[in-house]
């Protein structure tokens, strides 16, 4: 299932994202490794970051989601392991003694696990403090076998928007030491965390959080377009940097609606009508935080989309009684989404 879901969501990000980049600093290891990345977008981020790497990841998640047995079983199945915490009631605490040895196994067994080291997740272009979790981890892994700790950072252009672009960028590697015996732990976890944080920070743009609301703004407006997103994500730190340090001469960038004269935008957008209205109507009635939004719309899309292709192709030849024609408009829904995608 895992395989099969792995693949399946690499296809369904390709129509999803009018761009989706990975960049590497350098190769992402083989042996035990711990990613550690921001989060900003639900669960789009953990099948961003596995379907961005070679690598097979183990997710860590609130236990609370695990209690259904089926739903345990079927998260199980696809690498999501629990982790417990206080809001999910004191006397589930004690399991994480166990779950933690379950992590410490599977580093021994060079496998990768993925932490959202924040804790939980914000749409804000800002990274917050991590927390120590995963550098215990590390740490403890360490003792008894090679572990490595790849820095992720994700950069979406949009958290929500269909037809947007994200960078996925794998930091270079940070070997784990094995604490020596006369160093405190609490100044090692320190040290460990602020350099992965750093790391993970440079490759994303990282707004402050009291001038938060100025500095995005002051982007949206003076941002350069790039299309390799490695530059854009350059181009939009300076931009940040140069108006911290008081430089604020940059001049906005005229925008055209030249795409949505062609008439082959008419054509896609009446096509897709039906699966965005089912998307948003799902959106609206069931979707209560904002932060969830980009993740359902991938989600839903992945199984709304092919169903309403089939059921409107049906349409078709019912109408035409001809296969042929149903058969080349089923062929030209996906690829006049795809082309519109590129030359946007």
């Amino acid at each position: 299932m895992y395989t099969f879901l792995k693949l399946y969501c690499k296809v369904a990000l390709r129509f999803f994202y009018k761009k989706w980049q990975v960049h590497h600093l350098q190769p992402v290891p083989t042996g035990a490794v711990i990613f550690v990345a921001n989060h900003q977008n639900a669960f789009l981020d953990a099948i961003l970051i596995s379907c961005s790497t070679t690598r097979n990841p183990y997710f860590i998640a609130r236990a609370g989601v695990f209690k259904n047995k089926t739903v345990n079983h079927l998260l199980r199945s696809i690498r999501m392991i629990p982790i417990y915490r206080f809001r999910d009631g004191y006397e589930t605490l004690k399991n994480n003694e166990a779950a933690f040895a379950d992590y410490i196994d599977l580093l021994r067994n060079d496998e990768a696990i993925l932490i959202f080291a924040e804790g939980n997740h914000d749409e804000r272009w800002h990274l917050r403090n991590f927390q120590k979790g995963f550098s215990k981890l590390a740490f403890a892994a360490a003792e008894s076998t090679h572990v490595s700790i790849v820095p992720v950072g994700l950069q979406y252009d949009a958290h929500s928007a269909l037809g947007s672009r994200v960078l996925v960028t794998f930091g270079v590697p940070i070997e784990v030491p094995v604490i020596p015996p006369t160093k405190n732990l609490r100044v090692a976890y320190t040290e460990l965390i602020k350099r992965v944080q750093d790391a993970v920070k440079s490759s994303i743009l990282h707004l402050d959080a009291e001038n938060y609301e100025h500095q995005l703004n002051y982007l949206q407006v003076n941002r350069t377009y790039k299309s390799d997103l490695a530059e854009q994500l350059k181009s939009d730190q300076k931009l940040i940097n140069e108006l911290a340090r008081g430089n604020s001469s940059f001049q906005p960038e005229i925008s055209t609606e030249e795409l949505k004269r062609r008439p082959l935008y008419f054509y896609n957008y009446a096509n897709h009508a039906l699966a965005r209205f089912l998307i948003h109507s799902l959106l609206k009635n069931f979707v209560k935080d904002p932060q969830f939004i980009g993740s359902i719309k991938f989600a839903a899309g992945m199984f709304v989309v092919p169903a309403c292709y089939v059921f409107q192709s049906t349409a078709i030849y019912l109408l035409t009684n001809s296969i042929l024609i149903a058969t080349t408009y089923l062929i030209s829904l996906p690829l006049s989404f795809k082309y519109l995608r590129k030359a946007h």
